[in-house]
């Protein structure tokens, strides 16, 4: 393996992230944009929601009004970060991934290894109960025999 780097999941290039840490990193992106389009928002004067008054002569700057809906956004980010964070901390303290049962913390190795494991044990059971069916043949032909 000349010329490939390790990451400290023990992950081999920049394209074999689990979907557990793929989601994790997902979900912080998105909460990273979101705050930065609060941000603009407050810079703005977008948030927080304001009312503009009904004659324009009474300001002196443009108004533009928001409605409460404007703290979705910020609500939402928050809401992704958390989980995204969450999401990080079960991962590396070793409790499992918070959502396992949507996103997979395996990588391909181990995904490619487990599915080996289940078609040999698939197989096993198919040529296990075909002995089973073999066996049972030969014992009614016997018993048959002896009728």
């Amino acid at each position: 393996m000349m010329g490939r780097s390790i990451d400290a999941e023990g992950c081999v290039g920049p394209n074999m992230a689990t979907p557990a840490r793929t989601a994790e990193q997902l979900l912080l992106g998105v909460g990273i944009v979101l705050i930065l389009v609060t941000s603009f928002a407050l810079i703005d004067g977008r948030l927080p929601p304001a009312d503009c008054p009904d004659d324009p002569t009474l300001i002196e700057d443009p108004c533009t009004s928001s409605s409460e809906i404007g703290w979705a956004i910020p609500a939402g980010a928050i809401f992704t970060l958390a989980i995204g964070l969450m999401m990080r901390f079960s991962r590396t303290s070793g409790t499992g991934p918070l959502f396992g049962n949507l996103f997979s913390d395996e990588n391909a190795a181990a995904i490619s290894t487990r599915l080996t494991e289940e078609h040999s044990d698939a197989h096993d059971t198919d040529r296990l109960s075909g002995a089973w069916a073999n066996l049972e043949t030969k014992m009614l032909e016997s018993t048959h025999e002896e009728e």
